[in-house]
C-alpha cells in the first residue's frame, strides 16, 4: 500500500515498518472502516500518527482532508473547510478522514 500511496500522491512518504507501526495501521484502518469510527491518536511528536493515518486512510479508499493554516486564519475560514467537508461527506456522499493536529487548535 505505501508504494501505491506514494505514486498517487505528489508528497511520498518514506516509512519503516516495524511491528507496531504494522499493528497500529491495521489498527486505524479497522477504526476507519467501523460505522462512525472515529480516533484520537496520542504521542510524541515525530512518531507518525499523521503518516500512519493518511496511510490508512488510503488504505480504506478514504480521502484525507487536513486543514491548511495560513496567515490571516480565522473562524470565518475554519467555517468555510468545515463546510467543504461537510460538502464531501454528507452531499458527495464519499469517505472522509479528518485529520486535524493539536497546532492547528
Amino acid at each position: 500500500y505505501l508504494e501505491e500511496y506514494n505514486m498517487s500522491t505528489p508528497k511520498t512518504m518514506n516509512l519503516v515498518f516495524f511491528i507496531d507501526a504494522i499493528e497500529h495501521v491495521s489498527r486505524l484502518a479497522r477504526i476507519l472502516r467501523s460505522p462512525r469510527g472515529n480516533a484520537m491518536l496520542v504521542g510524541l511528536g515525530g512518531s507518525g500518527k499523521q503518516s500512519l493515518t493518511k496511510l490508512s486512510a488510503f488504505m480504506s479508499d478514504y480521502k484525507c482532508i487536513s486543514i491548511e493554516l495560513k496567515r490571516g486564519y480565522n473562524n470565518n475560514d475554519f467555517r468555510e473547510d468545515i463546510k467543504k467537508l461537510f460538502m464531501v461527506a454528507g452531499v458527495e456522499r464519499q469517505p472522509v478522514v479528518f485529520l486535524f493536529t493539536d497546532s492547528q487548535i
